[in-house]
């Protein structure tokens, strides 16, 4: 009696969580859309290309190294500046037209306009544009590098998702045999062969399968999410992707040798070819550095004009009226009388206007000639850059070294992981066949009563679990030489 009433409370327990199974998984399912777009990987890497964030920042990064290149083009050209000045000055001052002192309250104006190129300063101006273009070329490497990492990280959330399609499934179909083995199950004991025991474990297998498929599709759910947000794809677009046919790829990885990878991946990869080009920018901020000893030679030239109001006329010497006569001496007889006299005319200047426009004109200069700045003692300013300069040098010459290192160990470690994939891919294999048989065996062992549903159900999970830990080691294992094939220059694809 005790025995019945434990396998009715068993029953009981594993009814309403079947119930409840089938409940989230009925929501669940309604937050996937009927009508969904089938995704291969090439299609996903190539909208993550174009989507992602990081690479559009990495974009502008370019975008500044080629402004930062123009500019130091540009520093070649001469330059030109204008000036205008407008003032008032009160007391004794100097009229900046006449150079006279003047005691009154006078507005002056000073108009110049002055140019300078650089005619020699040591290459440095040769030696920035070379290093800008250097980076220039460093930041489209590094872009690449962001790609190859995206696209890799692309390859394996979409295998993620195969992985979950394939677990999925695999539980409903475990799901299906258990229902045909209690159909069968349910005839014998109606028949009187089999004990109503046997009906009640087999409900308890199909609520735990169901709940299974639930973990199944939830987690396929996620792997999903995970792989759109990577994407960056609009969460009201629909998604699904295409499961790819992938063969057993165990002959590939014999023909694989880690460092014959590693010598064609340090030729290929963009982040091995950028650390080089970074030694190369270091090494031109030493020139440029070392630059700051020489003397710079430029050549320089300026116009200008001034006006002051305190000149508005002047005398207009065309203009003459004799307005009488000045006696400037006479002629005397030997009596000292004046005989006659020595006279000049007294002539009156007329006026004319000296306004703004006269002013400049008349007061219009050029200037023209060359400058040299030696440098003597600027505060060890050019020593210390010269200084900073070699350690940047040096630091990306061993960072040069620690990325040839990193790509070693990650290649390495992928072929590791690969044979170890690959011995675990084969070893689940041959667990699966082995588990197979002995539910097979089971099978008709519980229809002809020599076994309980109780030792079924051990094996029918141990199935479960040997076929989930195979789809595992076999998208592992796949992943792993995809990497591998990567990284000797093939592409991304199934």
């Amino acid at each position: 009696m005790k025995d019945i009433q434990c396998n009715r409370d068993k029953r009981l327990v594993m009814l309403t969580s079947f119930f409840f199974s089938v409940c989230f998984f009925f929501f669940s399912q309604q937050t996937i859309a009927q009508n969904t777009t089938e995704w291969s990987l090439d299609s996903c890497i190539s909208y993550a290309l174009r989507q992602n964030i990081q690479l559009k920042i990495n974009e502008l990064g370019i975008e500044n190294s080629e402004l930062a290149l123009k500019q130091s083009k540009d520093d070649r050209l001469p330059n030109a500046n204008a000036s205008i000045s407008h003032n008032y000055n009160w007391g004794r001052s100097i009229d900046p037209f006449s150079n006279s002192f003047v005691n009154q309250l006078i507005r002056t104006n000073n108009l110049s306009l002055n140019s300078s190129v650089t005619l020699y300063n040591g290459s440095r101006l040769n030696n920035t544009i070379a290093q800008n273009e250097l980076q220039v070329e460093a930041d489209k490497l590094n872009y690449g590098q962001a790609q190859n990492d995206l696209m890799l990280n692309i390859a394996s959330n979409y295998l993620q998702v195969v992985l979950n399609k394939e677990i999925a499934a695999n539980a409903r179909r475990q799901k299906t045999s258990t229902q045909a083995q209690y159909d069968r199950t349910q005839q014998l004991v109606e028949a009187g062969v089999l004990p109503r025991a046997n009906l009640y474990d087999l409900e308890a297998q199909l609520a735990a399968d169901q709940q299974q498929i639930i973990l199944g599709e939830n987690n396929l759910m996620l792997a999903k999410l995970q792989l759109r947000q990577l994407m960056q794809l609009s969460p009201t677009e629909d998604f699904d992707i295409v499961t790819p046919q992938v063969d057993d790829p165990s002959a590939i990885l014999d023909s694989k040798n880690p460092y014959q990878i590693y010598q064609i991946a340090e030729t290929t990869q963009p982040n091995i070819k950028g650390a080089d080009v970074n030694i190369e920018v270091a090494e031109k901020g030493i020139d440029i550095a070392e630059a700051g000893r020489l003397p710079t030679l430029s050549l320089v030239g300026g116009a200008g004009a001034n006006y002051t109001s305190s000149q508005k006329e002047r005398f207009d010497v065309t203009d003459q009226t004799i307005v009488g006569l000045d006696t400037l001496g006479y002629i005397a007889n030997g009596a000292g009388i004046p005989t006659d006299y020595v006279v000049r005319p007294d002539v009156a200047l007329g006026k004319e206007n000296f306004g703004f426009f006269n002013q400049l004109n008349e007061s219009f200069r050029y200037s023209v000639g060359l400058r040299l700045d030696i440098p003597i003692f600027n505060r060890f300013q050019v020593d210390n850059n010269v200084q900073r300069a070699k350690i940047q040098t040096q630091n990306a010459q061993l960072n040069s070294k620690l990325i040839r290192t990193q790509l070693y160990q990650t290649i390495e470690q992928a072929y590791i992981s690969a044979r170890a994939a690959k011995a675990s891919f084969e070893a689940s294999k041959q667990r699966v066949k082995a588990l197979e048989e002995t539910v097979r065996v089971m099978e008709k062992r519980l229809e002809a009563g020599a076994a309980n549903s109780t030792e079924y159900t051990v094996v029918k999970n141990n199935l479960s679990v040997a076929q989930a830990d195979l789809l595992r080691a076999k998208y592992e294992f796949i992943f792993r030489i995809k990497v591998l094939e990567f990284y000797e220059g093939e592409e991304l694809k199934f």
